[in-house]
């Protein structure tokens, strides 16, 4: 009995270690802090399932993963499942802080006697957070009593990478001189901020400030407002007065 134990453990070891051997040679997946995934493999009626994450220091350490407990290198700090959920074909995981990630999945046959196989996924959350400024600082338009306009917004890592599509839509929180707090949706393929509520007065010159107060990618993930690039000044401009013509 001790030496079929012993001989399913090592199968059990084997098949791990190739299933991060494969995670390995994967391009990992690069999230923000923050960001809230959706992890699914097929649900196989009568199966069961268990998800592991496990942070290392290096891609290199898949031994130490695999011989980690089953809460992983990481802690409550570093992800969490949320709802608690980590026993189905289909979880929801938050990365909380930066780090190298392997999150594993154990699924398990509905025999008696525990077959089970696992696969991996690499997962790269930066610590060096991405970013969202305006793109032009200043605009400017003559009054014509239309209360938005369109301006671009440059979201990228410090790295100097701009984000992928895949972090899109971005959640743009902002208000104007008036303080209310809007609403807008930057999608990738124009990265172009919708302001509304605009002051324009065709009897005089108007400045309005547009603050950009927060940002958020397609998970959740937070981008950092840089200082100094987070306001846009928009100037509209009163239309001149003509006075009545003469014809002598």
């Amino acid at each position: 009995m001790f030496k079929g134990t012993l001989h399913r453990i090592l199968i059990l070891v084997i098949v791990t270690m190739v299933a991060l051997a494969s995670a390995k040679a994967q391009s990992p997946y690069v999230i923000l802090p923050g960001s809230t995934h959706k992890l699914t493999i097929t649900d196989h009626v009568g199966n069961t399932y268990e998800w592991k994450v496990y942070k290392v220091n290096d891609w290199a350490d898949q031994k130490d993963a695999l011989l980690a407990d089953n809460d992983g290198l990481g802690g409550d700090d570093d992800f969490l499942f949320v709802g608690g959920e980590f026993e189905k074909a289909e979880v929801d995981i938050t990365f909380l802080n930066e780090g190298k990630y392997y999150a594993i999945v154990e699924e398990f046959n509905s025999g008696t006697n525990f077959c089970s196989s696992r696969r991996a996924i690499p997962v790269e959350v930066f610590g060096t957070e991405a970013t969202i400024v305006f793109k032009d600082l200043t605009s400017e338009d003559c009054a014509d009593l239309d209360p938005q306009f369109a301006t671009e917004l440059v979201a990228m890592f410090n790295s100097g990478t701009e984000l992928p599509e895949s972090q899109y839509p971005i959640t743009v929180n902002y208000h104007l001189d008036d303080a209310v707090d809007r609403t807008a949706i930057v999608n990738f393929a124009d990265k172009m901020l919708q302001v509304v509520g605009v002051i324009e007065d065709v009897n005089s010159d108007k400045i309005n400030h547009i603050t950009i107060t927060s940002a958020t990618n397609s998970y959740g993930g937070t981008l950092k407002i840089v200082s100094g690039q987070e306001i846009h000044t928009r100037t509209i401009n009163k239309k001149p007065i003509i006075s009545i013509i003469n014809l002598n």
